[in-house]
């Protein structure tokens, strides 16, 4: 055999097993979500919250794979139905590791003064 062709088989393999040796990334999957209203205003009830979140398909179920697009189209709907009701606020999301492969997704919803 080529002394060329040897070596390339031998960076070939080595490619190989580097690259098996090494695990996929893993998307966590949501255990739960909460939505937090912080401060003295018109709160939105839950199952309107919820209705409304499954409409736009960024409600998340249990065990879903996390999302970040579901978490931003959440952040967007939430200001939107608050702004519906004559309240402004700000939405702060974050993702809580709950082990290896699990989160929970809060959202802190914040009154913004006028």
């Amino acid at each position: 055999m080529h002394p060329l062709r040897l070596k390339f088989l031998w960076l070939i393999l080595i490619c190989v097993f580097a690259l098996s040796g090494q695990q996929p990334a893993r998307v966590p999957l949501v255990r739960t979500w909460t939505i937090r209203e912080v401060g003295n205003f018109k709160k939105i009830p839950t199952a309107t919250l919820r209705e409304k979140m499954s409409q736009r398909g960024v409600l998340f179920a249990v065990n879903e794979p996390f999302s970040q697009a579901k978490v931003d189209g959440t952040v967007l709907l939430l200001k939107q139905v608050y702004k519906d009701a004559g309240v402004t606020v700000s939405v702060r999301p974050s993702t809580i590791a709950l082990g290896p492969n699990a989160v929970k997704v809060e959202y802190a919803v914040l009154r913004q003064q006028p």
